[in-house]
């Protein structure tokens, strides 16, 4: 599983063991609370890739072009946003 706010991939194991400690919810990497909408989860999104966080700048690149979390398609920043990810 993708955790959104600290960009990293969570094993099953951990996840499993969060909830078995019941965290609340919140990420077992870093302890956020999980995000409970997508502008929530864009928020913490945002806020990695502003810290130019190249796997969220690439997640915003691809939420452009696909039109995921209610976002409207932007192709030509998609591109851009790739683009600066990979020069990261």
């Amino acid at each position: 599983k993708f955790a959104p706010c600290c960009m990293k991939m969570v094993c099953n194991g951990c996840i499993l063991a969060s909830r078995q400690n019941e965290n609340g919810g919140a990420c077992p990497f870093c302890r956020t609370p999980t995000p409970d909408s997508a502008a929530a989860l864009l928020a913490l999104v945002q806020k990695r890739a502003d810290a130019k966080d190249p796997v969220a700048i690439e997640l915003l690149a691809s939420a452009y072009f696909d039109r995921c979390y209610g976002l409207q398609q932007d192709i030509h920043w998609a591109i851009e946003l790739w683009t600066e990810a990979a020069s990261l």
